[in-house]
């Protein structure tokens, strides 16, 4: 008996260094007979902790792609995105591999894709072990900047942006503004940048809760938390604003403001890095004092 085509749904996995993870999220992948329905493609940047060897040998059905560890979250995307492109993909799925989702939710995606032309879906996620803490999801566009919009249980909502862990993405989404661009932005803000220019191109974005998602708790040395408390060099933060990969990043955020909101975006860039200036400043002092001002300044700190 034959084994019946794929349907043409390539899901992108960028890893790095990072190989139990992986595996999980692959063997999720299996067992919901994911691999046998949608191409997989894992693009590896530069791994050194075996991850591409081990894939091939436990998952000889998915597809690698090699970088020297340059590419980056976008990077590998893009490539990834390509790929997929000139395999004939008519719907692209980023998958980030430390997202936990349920059987049918990409399934899911696909067909609200295929009901909704010209639309881009993505899922909503909470921090796993934490009720209620939304990780990843659909963001609403105001005027203080994007901010988290809750949709619920077995809903699905439009939504102004949304954060690039499990989105599902039409062909015609690259037909028409091409694929992410890493030299704008190597890393982070990679989705948000490309599905900004997505919706000013005339696609609607939705966010989907119909099936429960979450994200593995962790924290990039690439874009800390709790800024104030943060141990180590009180000038971590200052130093992360040159660093073109972090999520602080001068040049991306100006970037994505002007993006979305041109001159007003200017006036927003200039208040986040204001509050950097001086939470930066308050490091210098001892943690016993920066405990004090943490409840002050927290409601302050900028973020995605």
């Amino acid at each position: 008996m034959s084994t019946p085509p794929k349907e043409p749904v390539y899901i992108i996995i960028p890893v790095h260094n990072r190989k139990n993870i992986t595996v999980q999220c692959l063997e999720r992948l299996k067992q919901y007979k994911v691999l046998e329905r949608y191409s997989i493609v894992i693009i590896d940047d530069g791994s050194t902790d075996g991850t591409g060897q081990t894939v091939r040998e436990l998952y000889p059905q998915v597809e690698i792609l090699s970088g020297d560890g340059n590419l980056w979250w976008t990077g590998a995307i893009a490539l990834g995105m390509q790929y997929a492109y000139e395999q004939g993909a008519e719907f692209f799925i980023w998958l980030n591999d430390d997202c936990q989702f349920a059987a049918d939710t990409l399934s899911h995606l696909v067909d609200f894709g295929q009901s909704h032309p010209n639309s881009i879906i993505g899922c909503q996620g909470f921090e796993a072990g934490t009720a209620g803490v939304i990780a990843f999801g659909g963001k609403r566009k105001t005027w203080q900047g994007y901010r988290f919009l809750e949709a619920a249980i077995g809903q699905v909502i439009p939504c102004d942006l949304l954060s690039g862990n499990i989105v599902c993405i039409p062909r015609t989404v690259v037909e028409t503004i091409g694929y992410p661009d890493p030299r704008l932005v190597p890393h982070y803000g990679g989705d948000s940048l490309f599905l900004i220019r997505a919706k000013k191109a005339g696609f609607s974005l939705f966010v989907d809760a119909t099936t429960t998602v979450f994200n593995l708790p962790g924290e990039s040395a690439l874009y800390p938390t709790r800024w104030l408390l943060q141990p180590g060099d009180p000038l971590k933060l200052l130093k992360l604003i040159f660093v073109p990969q972090s999520g602080l990043s001068w040049r991306v955020w100006l970037r994505l403001n002007w993006e979305a909101y041109s001159v007003w975006g200017i006036v927003m860039f200039l208040k986040k890095y204001s509050s950097i200036l001086l939470i930066t400043l308050l490091r210098f002092l001892p943690l016993s004092l920066r405990q004090q001002f943490s409840k002050l300044t927290s409601a302050h700190e900028p973020n995605n």
